[in-house]
């Protein structure tokens, strides 16, 4: 399946301050990408590096990426390392997300158009407060 980025010219993206979602603003509209957990755990996205030269940028690749295991973080269960690089016309987006749990359960990226678990507990529900990427 195409990412609904590719072809598209990303004019800026900007993080939840809650880190649970993720809004590209682009040449044709904004689209919400969502940090999604199932049942008992909980994602967010920990690191995003910028194209290096900048926006605008079109986009012409979006993938999983296979992250490294750092271990378990201080006050979490059992972690997962996930990754998803976007990769422009002025270099790479790579998105470093996580997700905390009893090393049973995941995570992932919600697109546009796919279903949005929110979890059992309303947990990885956003209130997409926007704040520039640092």
């Amino acid at each position: 399946m195409t990412n609904i980025l590719i072809g598209k010219t990303l004019l800026g993206m900007k993080i939840a301050n809650d880190k649970e979602a993720i809004l590209f603003i682009t040449d044709s509209g904004e689209i919400t990408v969502k940090c999604d957990a199932d049942c008992c755990s909980h994602t967010w996205v920990e690191h995003i590096e910028l194209p290096a030269l900048g926006f605008p940028a079109v986009v012409f690749g979006a993938v999983d990426l296979n992250m490294p295991d750092l271990g378990d973080m201080e006050g979490c269960d059992v972690v997962t390392y996930y990754g998803f690089k976007i990769t422009t016309d002025k270099g790479e987006i790579v998105i470093d997300y996580r997700n905390d749990s009893n090393g049973y359960y995941g995570g992932n990226l919600s697109w546009p158009d796919d279903r949005h678990y929110g979890g059992v507990h309303r947990q990885n529900i956003s209130a997409m407060r926007w704040v520039d990427i640092a």
